[in-house]
């Protein structure tokens, strides 16, 4: 009898040793290493986080997280953008007990840098001024509040003043339950702020970004002119455990992946991160028909220049 308790205390002795030893939170965070998203060995952290991979592995392919201002520094150039002020909502409009949301939304803003989870920048990329907001999916799970919407109404705004197109790098998971029906609201908001845009004959280019759920893509980035995926994104409105959970259903393999998505016409295309920038101008550029009148404007140069030489 004292062998087998000797034997259950020696045993608890050691889970709580284990325990002990698991790096926190704070070192993983920490830590110049990160479990492989391919094969067996970790990796090192600055193999995939710098401006030459732009958080993408060079075996896999997968794209991580990318927040708003590295994606604008990538598409318009360092520091060659304008990041917008947007309107600023009163926190917890619900009052949540405890603090709980704003404790949230606290720590979101000291970790990001932002106000909510997104931000709104005008640019010039190729002689060409250009709109854009970014959702920042470690903002809160790039959750879509009050004042979330407030900076994409914003964002169209800016681009109808300016006549600019609009582009919109979309990822999170929907809108955010803190704030309830008010959040919800930002949905039908959103689609019509686009829809102003769309009324001036400007464009409006969403890219999908990995991972793009719930409101977000059932409003402002489902109703887009040209829809983009950077590559390998998961796309949908319920995420594929619940849609398992409720069907009781074996998904297919591909089930909303954006190469399942571009199959059946809810993306146009995807792209690796190093090279949708350039598609992205491509598509502007014919839409706003940029190339034909560059061309024009050369050939109009050339026969003025061959008619005065004949002329004298």
């Amino acid at each position: 009898m004292v062998n087998w308790l000797q034997k259950v205390i020696a045993a608890g002795s050691k889970i709580k040793e284990r325990i002990r030893d698991r790096a926190t939170r704070e070192e993983i965070k920490n830590s110049k290493w990160m479990s492989p998203c391919c094969g067996n060995t970790p990796i090192l952290k600055s193999s995939i986080f710098n401006d030459e991979q732009l958080n993408t592995c060079s075996n896999c392919d997968k794209h991580f997280p990318f927040p708003p201002r590295q994606r604008f520094d990538h598409f318009y150039g360092k520091n060659k953008w304008e990041l917008i002020d947007t309107p600023r909502i009163p926190d917890d409009p619900l009052r949540w007990p405890g603090d709980v949301y704003k404790k949230k939304l606290a720590a979101a803003r000291k970790a990001t840098d932002q106000r909510c989870s997104v931000l709104v920048a005008l640019g010039e990329r190729d002689g060409m001024k250009i709109t854009s907001f970014a959702i920042n999916s470690a903002f809160i799970g790039g959750a879509i509040s009050v004042e979330s919407a407030e900076a994409i109404l914003k964002a169209c705004d800016v681009a109808i003043e300016n006549q600019t197109p609009l582009i919109a790098w979309s990822e999170g998971g929907g809108q955010i339950m803190f704030e309830s029906g008010l959040s919800l609201q930002g949905m039908a908001r959103t689609v019509l702020g686009v829809n102003e845009v769309k009324k001036n004959n400007l464009p409006y280019i969403n890219i999908y970004t990995n991972k793009c759920y719930g409101g977000i893509s059932a409003s402002f980035a489902g109703v887009s002119d040209i829809a983009f995926a950077e590559k390998s994104s998961m796309i949908g409105f319920a995420g594929q455990s619940i849609v398992r959970n409720q069907t009781r259903e074996d998904l297919p393999e591909n089930f909303q992946s954006s190469l399942e998505l571009i199959r059946t016409g809810f993306c146009d295309a995807e792209f690796h991160r190093k090279e949708i920038n350039d598609k992205i101008m491509t598509v502007l550029k014919i839409l706003l028909k940029k190339d034909s009148v560059s061309k024009f404007e050369e050939n109009e140069t050339s026969k003025l220049s061959i008619n005065t030489q004949q002329a004298s």
